[in-house]
């Protein structure tokens, strides 16, 4: 089952022909005042039952909108009801980073568990440990191996590079499947200028193809400033793979005067640019899924 918009329902159709499993259409509607509705067209009494949902946009309409997915399909009587949601809201806020906030994502994530979902499944969520607030069964799915093969990237003759230090994992994974280098950029300012100047932090690019990993491009400004300051460090070729594309208003043509021309990204969100080619990565996560509901 599926959320109302056409991301949702894509991803949903491709991981049920990955699992042979049928899929069910609910009925939604949007009442004047704004709230939602939602009923269960199928019997799923006895089964378990997947509710596809990426939370982008609207995120906020989102989450509510799988609170009460759960709650029909366990009052449908589901056995184990299932959270897969390609781009999980509020991820970013996985920690308190001023006295007196949220930690958004363990509110969302407590939320889900509440209204009966038992497991979830998310693609590159911001922090993988902030899934440990989840109660249930949480996955965690790395995508950008799965995206390379697919996109035919493979060899040992690319550097993969995180644009920061908290990044590294990302490229250290892509980096092991493909046999070669990884590194992460690091800032450095000029204490008399104030000039920021951004590099590899220990491997030199200089006629070497590089590949920029990282888990979202929504502004698209590090990025951009990175390949600017690769291509002057000698890079050959650039290549750009994220998990989620959100691409924030002006994101596009910072992207493109960067001399970027393609960002590889899951297809986690709606593509809203040309210069963005999606994989889809719904055969990946029903792999995952269904080591865990084994």
């Amino acid at each position: 089952m599926s959320g109302p918009d056409e991301v949702s329902r894509a991803f949903a159709k491709s991981l049920a022909n990955s699992i042979n499993g049928s899929l069910c259409e609910p009925q939604y509607k949007e009442f004047p005042d704004g709230e939602q509705y939602i009923r269960v067209t199928c019997d799923v009494k006895g089964v378990d039952a997947i509710y596809v949902k990426t939370m982008i946009p609207r995120q906020d309409s989102s989450v509510v909108a799988s609170l009460l997915a759960a709650d029909s399909l366990k009052a449908s009587g589901a056995n184990r009801v299932i959270l897969v949601a390609p781009y999980l809201a509020y991820a970013r806020q996985d920690r308190q980073f001023l006295q007196g906030e949220p930690v958004s994502v363990r509110s969302v994530l407590r939320a889900l568990w509440s209204a009966g979902f038992t497991h979830i499944a998310t693609v590159e969520v911001h922090k993988a440990e902030s899934l440990r607030q989840f109660p249930g069964v949480a996955l965690n799915v790395r995508p950008y191996s799965y995206m390379a093969d697919i996109l035919g990237i493979s060899g040992p003759n690319y550097v993969v590079l995180s644009p920061d230090l908290g990044a590294l994992e990302r490229a250290k994974s892509l980096a092991e499947h493909l046999g070669t280098s990884y590194d992460y950029i690091e800032k450095q300012r000029d204490r008399v200028t104030g000039e920021i100047t951004m590099r590899p932090k220990q491997l030199d690019v200089a006629g070497k193809d590089v590949i920029i990993v990282d888990d979202i491009i929504s502004t698209g400004g590090t990025v951009a400033k990175a390949a600017e300051m690769l291509k002057e460090q000698g890079a050959r070729s650039i290549i750009v793979m994220v998990a989620h594309a959100v691409l924030a208003q002006g994101a596009e043509e910072r992207l493109r005067s960067a001399g970027i021309t393609q960002v590889y990204a899951a297809n986690t969100t709606p593509a809203q640019s040309s210069i963005v080619k999606q994989v889809d990565v719904a055969p990946l996560v029903a792999k995952e899924l269904s080591k865990a509901l084994a």
